[in-house]
């Protein structure tokens, strides 16, 4: 898929592109809750150890990421007058 700058795309290719980062993120950070929790009761249960965390913990900096490309996508969707 091109990469194009938030500038050079029509108005439906941003609110679709929005549309499709909140998706992700929120289906991200619901998965990696998911994971979190079950690490931590399994630990609790003593039925594994502590090193299962770092792939949700590692996953994190994704979401981060996501959330500022939505808030860049909303600044271009105001600077439009679109939202």
């Amino acid at each position: 898929m091109e990469n194009k700058k938030l500038t050079e795309l029509s108005n439906e290719e941003l609110l679709k592109r929005k549309k499709t980062t909140k998706f992700v993120t929120g289906l991200l950070l619901g998965m990696l809750t998911l994971l979190v929790i079950l690490n931590i009761v399994n630990i609790i249960n003593g039925k594994q150890n502590w090193t299962a965390l770092t792939v949700p913990l590692a996953l994190i900096p994704i979401a981060i990421i996501n959330f500022n490309s939505i808030k860049e996508i909303n600044k271009e969707l105001k600077s439009r007058g679109l939202e």
